[in-house]
């Protein structure tokens, strides 16, 4: 996958292709946050890249995602939101992006 879009995008860095990554997955997030479908497999793709320990130490490092430890609230995040419409969806979409989140800071521990 790297080595296809390092081809298309002209990214020759690891670390420039999931930056790319992840300034979709905020684009989504932010953007189609009340679309389950798109948020559901966004955050999957999230919490995918969080499970391994090397590309975690890059990520933690990416600006796009220290915005996103630093503001993780429906402001930004519309997903977050709690009202009286919330169903399991939108907690289980909480929940992998919180999971998500907490491996990007344990990071360093």
């Amino acid at each position: 996958l790297y080595r296809r879009l390092s081809e298309v995008l002209g990214l020759n860095d690891e670390t420039m292709v999931l930056s790319v990554f992840i300034g979709k997955i905020i684009t989504n997030l932010k953007y189609w946050g009340q679309c389950e479908p798109i948020t559901s497999k966004t955050l999957q793709l999230l919490n995918d890249l969080s499970l391994g320990y090397s590309s975690v130490r890059k990520l933690v490092k990416l600006s796009a995602v220290q915005f996103m430890l630093n503001n993780h609230t429906s402001e930004h995040f519309s997903f977050l939101g709690v009202n009286n419409q919330s169903n399991l969806s939108d907690m289980r979409c909480r929940t992998t992006f919180y999971t998500a989140l907490g491996r990007l800071l344990m990071v360093d521990l």
